[in-house]
């Protein structure tokens, strides 16, 4: 008799949708070495999984600290269309958008010990104008359209592109709470403001919070899985890690 899986997939560092996307607030991130999960490797995978008979459920292995909202809601989006059950199991960290896939889940699990919310957004802009100005470095740029150049490093900006980019933030931020009331099903508004301020908790106050349904490991997470089957499960890594080494990484092995 075939034993009958739960697969694993891992969604840990920066959330991207794409090699090119920026895996972090500021464009310079990218040049860090913490990997990345792209969001069209992970949609795409779960498209071939389901469709695998042995295959009863799905544990999303989480240690990230978020990323891109994009990429969040791709990955979000995919796990709610997935009819089998689906666990998350946050690790070290399932924060902003890390944590807007869990919520996804039917069942979320964490460690005692694990930073969970972080349910906000930001967005940071590297003002290099004044630098420039002391190294003498002078940059012309020319745009058309009044909003064109707004995010550039090399300018200082406006009290309109200000709060252009605050209202791109929030709008943002609506849907990501809206999401989360969704998926959690939270009805108290009081419980939503405390835990859409931007702070995160540890797993016990997580849970007391409604953010999350058990505290566990992968043992535990299985455990769960199994019983939204109805049958028992072996865990089942995929093969080959959704995960990616960040740009400096790659960079370092192309110089070795």
């Amino acid at each position: 008799m075939k034993k009958l899986l739960a697969r694993i997939i891992p969604i840990r560092g920066m959330i991207v949708s794409g090699d090119t996307s920026p895996a972090g607030p500021i464009p310079l991130l990218p040049f860090m070495g913490g990997g990345a999960t792209f969001s069209d490797d992970i949609v795409k995978y779960l498209k071939s999984v389901v469709s695998e008979k042995r295959v009863k459920a799905i544990i999303f292995e989480i240690d990230s600290p978020g990323g891109t909202p994009y990429a969040s809601k791709e990955i979000a989006d995919a796990i709610k269309d997935i009819s089998k059950p689906t666990v998350a199991q946050i690790r070290e960290h399932g924060t902003s958008g890390a944590y807007w896939i869990a919520s996804a889940c039917k069942k979320i699990i964490a460690d005692p010990l694990s930073s969970i919310g972080g349910i906000g957004t930001r967005a940071d802009r590297l003002d290099l104008s004044e630098l420039a100005r002391k190294i003498g470095i002078k940059i012309d740029t020319f745009t058309r359209g009044e909003y064109k150049g707004v995010g550039s490093p090399y300018s200082e900006m406006s009290e309109k592109e200000k709060q252009f980019i605050e209202d791109h933030v929030e709008s943002f931020n609506r849907y990501f709470v809206n999401e989360i009331q969704e998926n959690r099903n939270i009805r108290d508004e009081k419980l939503l403001e405390d835990i859409t301020s931007g702070k995160t908790f540890l797993g016990k106050q997580a849970l007391e919070l409604g953010l999350i349904d058990y505290l566990g490991g992968n043992q535990k997470a299985l455990e769960i899985a199994g019983e939204m089957s109805g049958v028992k499960l072996i865990a089942d890594y995929r093969k080959g890690s959704a995960e990616k080494p960040g740009f400096m990484a790659r960079m370092l092995r192309k110089m070795l």
